[in-house]
Formats: structure tokens, C-alpha cells, sequence
């Protein structure tokens, strides 16, 4: 049988190893009593969300967490039956499905609990719902102000569950300064206090995402919300550094990123000196050079900003990219390694040989973040799971 990868121009290799490892690394921080909920919206952050969820619930994680209500239908009707907290607004006209589906929903908006209200009622059915709360992100969330209504008005809904609350933080990622991380925790506890204080079971507190499971031990509390770190990401330089403080020296070697990114060489050709490569002329050569063509573009999710200034593996060498990224195509300068040949391995994102090229590195180059990086990469490549 040919192995999938032989049948594509570019393909998306999914390390298993390096997830066990990442996964089991989490495990550890936050404990066995610890609900490890793992995000798989966005695509699993590009990763493939059908061989992320695969893994995670082969490795260890509990349960996950989606944007969407498409993507916990998708979830579900690949047979992943472990709860699914939907982080998004779900339409009010979907809520049913929802209710039916048994999903967690997260409630921030008062129509939401209305209409949950109406339907769970009309269906004897349960509603389970987390309470997102406002902290200081000022995105999703409910205002302390607003608790009242939201509490008198549960105490009246007996078949919309108070199952969580939870929080997001807005910048405990990009700073080394946490100051207001800690006024979001001290702030989401009073508010916590406030809702236990007027009667409510609540059995579950959530607030940490990657960056607060490594840096924060005091935010585990009842879940854990990992989304980039199980990728072997680190959520940015900052995080890094600020771990590295805690004492851990060999940061480096934590996490083991999961996704490489390849391709293959489709056409090979020389350029004549003062000659130039691709739309808008943006490169001209000095020299008699080889040119490789990748079929990866921007509809690829490989980034425009890279024309000019990113770098792919070949032979374990970087060739640096030449013109500007096309839609479908890019091309590389491949004049200094050796006996390349059509249909040669490319590697854009991950090992080869003793060299590496990163989602970090890609991140810096184009001007953006690791994230990004990933997260836009094209769903119709094939992902493929390897050890």
C-alpha cells in the first residue's frame, strides 16, 4: 500500500510521540484530580482535529474545548463522546442542538439563559452551562454588575445547570510583569465568592490556559483549558522567560512541537544573473542561480509576509525563499546545495538533517505569532499521524 504522504505535493506530519510527551508533561503540573480539557478549536490549531482529538483522548486528556457548536458536532459525530465545552456565542436558534447534544455551554449573555430557560423546559432536558466572567479582557464575560440578574435568575431556572465559571486572561502571555494576571485572579475570586455566597453549587472553576498551567500552580483549581502548549508551542518568548525564573534551566526541551510541515519540489531551473523572480519583480539575482518551485502558497496558509525573508529545509540546508509567495506557489534559491532533484523533500516547518526551522521563527519573520502560524494553515492538507 502507498504510504498517504507519496500521493501529495504537501502534507502535515503529526508527531504521536511528541504529544504523549507534551500531554504527560501537563498531566504532571496540574495532577490526576485536575479535569485536563484540551482546545481543539481553530482545527486543533491547525493540527488536525481529528488526529489531535484522537491522541488526546488516547494520551490522557478528559475532555475538550471548541469555539463553535459545528465543531463539537463534528466532534461528536466522530464519535468522541467526552463532555465538550463550547466557547463561543452559540446562535439562539441552535441552543436546542445544543441541549440535545449534552454540550457544556458557556452563557454570557442574558437571551442565552432565556431561551435555554424555554427549551429545556419544553424538553424535560438539562442544561448544562459555565458562567464566563468578566475579569478584565473585556471580550466575552459577564460584568460583576450583571451577577444579580444572572443569579436570581438561575435560582428560577432549575433545569439550566450552574455546572462552571471561568475566566480568560488578557495578558499573561505577552509580559514578564503579571500584575495583571493576579488582579484578574483576585478579581474572578470575588466573583466566584459572590455566586457561592447566594447559594450555588458550583463545581468547577477554570481559568488557566497554557501560559497559567506553567506559571501559575494557584489557577489549576478545577480545570485546565490547554490549548497551544499541548502542541509543543510555547505561548510566547515572555512565557518562556518567566518559567525559566521559576527555576526550570532546560526550557528548552519541555515541550517537543508536534506538526512538520512538508513538501516536495515540482519544477527545478536556472536563472540567468540580473534577472528577476516572480510577481512584481520584487528579487532580482546576482548571480547564475537555482531555482526550486514548492507548491505551497498563501491559500496554503503560508504566510505572504514571508516573500522575501523566510527559509525552507532542503538536503538539511535553509534555502531562502525568492520572490513573492503566489497563491499556490513559492520558490526558493537552491544554487548552493548539492544534487537537489525534482520531487525532493521540503520541509517549511520542523526538522531535517541537523537543521530546524520553527512556527516561532516563521512567527518573527512575517510579523505575527505562533498562533497564527499554525492555526491558518489549509485544513485540506492531509494530516498524518507518525510516531
Amino acid at each position: 500500500m502507498v504510504e498517504q504522504h507519496y500521493l501529495n505535493n504537501t502534507w502535515i506530519e503529526i508527531s504521536e510521540s511528541a504529544y504523549e510527551h507534551n500531554l504527560k508533561f501537563f498531566r504532571k503540573l496540574i495532577g490526576e484530580k485536575t479535569e485536563l480539557s484540551v482546545v481543539v478549536k481553530a482545527n486543533a490549531y491547525g493540527h488536525g482535529w481529528q488526529s489531535i482529538a484522537r491522541l488526546a483522548m488516547k494520551h490522557g486528556a478528559d475532555s475538550f474545548c471548541v469555539h463553535s457548536i459545528d465543531e463539537a458536532l463534528r466532534l461528536r459525530r466522530a464519535g468522541f463522546h467526552q463532555p465538550i465545552l463550547i466557547m463561543g456565542h452559540i446562535p439562539l436558534n441552535r441552543l436546542e442542538e445544543a441541549v440535545q447534544e449534552k454540550f457544556r455551554i458557556v452563557v454570557f449573555n442574558r437571551e442565552t439563559v432565556e431561551r435555554l430557560d424555554q427549551i429545556t423546559t419544553r424538553l424535560s432536558a438539562l442544561a448544562r452551562i459555565h458562567l464566563k466572567l468578566e475579569t478584565g479582557t473585556y471580550r466575552q464575560g459577564i460584568d460583576a454588575s450583571e451577577l444579580d440578574w444572572y443569579i436570581t435568575k438561575l435560582k428560577n431556572t432549575p433545569r439550566v445547570v450552574l455546572e462552571a465559571v471561568y475566566t480568560h486572561f488578557a495578558n499573561i502571555e505577552d509580559t514578564t510583569n503579571h500584575d495583571y494576571a493576579n488582579f484578574q485572579k483576585y478579581t474572578f475570586n470575588q466573583m466566584v465568592k459572590i455566586i457561592k455566597d447566594s447559594g450555588f453549587p458550583i463545581l468547577k472553576r477554570h481559568i488557566a490556559c497554557t501560559a497559567a498551567i506553567l506559571l501559575f500552580p494557584d489557577t489549576h483549581m478545577d480545570m485546565v483549558r490547554l490549548g497551544i502548549g499541548q502542541y509543543g508551542l510555547w505561548p510566547s518568548r515572555e512565557t518562556f522567560e518567566s518559567y525559566k525564573k521559576n527555576g526550570e534551566k532546560n526550557g528548552e526541551k519541555l515541550l517537543l512541537p508536534v506538526l512538520t510541515w512538508k513538501a516536495r519540489i515540482t519544477q527545478l531551473k536556472w536563472v540567468d544573473a540580473e534577472h528577476t523572480i516572480g510577481y512584481g519583480r520584487t528579487f532580482k539575482t546576482t548571480r547564475k542561480t537555482r531555482i526550486a518551485v514548492i507548491p505551497v502558497g498563501y491559500s496554503d496558509g503560508y504566510d505572504r509576509g514571508l516573500s522575501n525573508q523566510g527559509y525552507v529545509l532542503v538536503h538539511g540546508k535553509r534555502a531562502p525563499v525568492r520572490g513573492r509567495v503566489c497563491m499556490n506557489l513559492m520558490m526558493v534559491d537552491v544554487t548552493d546545495i548539492p544534487k537537489v532533484k525534482l520531487e525532493d523533500e521540503v520541509v517549511l516547518i520542523g526538522n531535517q538533517g541537523k537543521e530546524q526551522i520553527t512556527a516561532d521563527e516563521l512567527a518573527n519573520w512575517s510579523g505575527t505569532i505562533n498562533y497564527e502560524i499554525v492555526s491558518r494553515i489549509n485544513s485540506d492538507i492531509p494530516r498524518i499521524i507518525v510516531k
